[in-house]
């Protein structure tokens, strides 16, 4: 099931207008993390995560660099992301992370790259 769209942005103050009035979607709140500022859109089964770098270094900064705003993973929801890893890693996706590490919203959370030309990434999130 998805759980959520990860979409960067340069900016989360600028791009919340369009997300919130052209898109109708509720803002939600905002978590931030060393390099990273994430805010929250929509409701129901799938939601909408902002991602803003905060350091030129991270992987964000890189992405947009690379590919500008858009669609950065998608967030599929798991029981087990240790589980859904060795799962991934079975079917031929090169892991990007080795184990489940802490999220936004009190999640485990890991990334892997379904090695396929359109970049999408997808992440696996378990919730507590």
């Amino acid at each position: 099931m998805v759980h959520h769209l990860g979409w960067a942005v340069r900016s989360i103050d600028e791009s919340r207008v369009h997300f919130e009035r052209a898109l109708g979607l509720a803002f939600r709140g905002e978590e931030g993390f060393p390099d990273l500022r994430v805010a929250f859109f929509g409701e129901g089964p799938a939601t909408i995560e902002l991602l803003e770098p905060l350091d030129e270094s991270s992987d964000i900064s890189a992405f947009l660099a690379k590919h500008g705003e858009g669609l950065h993973h998608l967030a599929l929801k798991v029981d087990d992301v240790a589980a859904a890893l060795d799962d991934a890693n079975a079917r031929g996706f090169r892991l990007l992370d080795t184990g489940p590490k802490p999220g936004a919203r009190q999640t485990l959370i890991a990334f892997v790259d379904p090695r396929r030309a359109d970049g999408v990434l997808i992440q696996f999130v378990q919730e507590s």
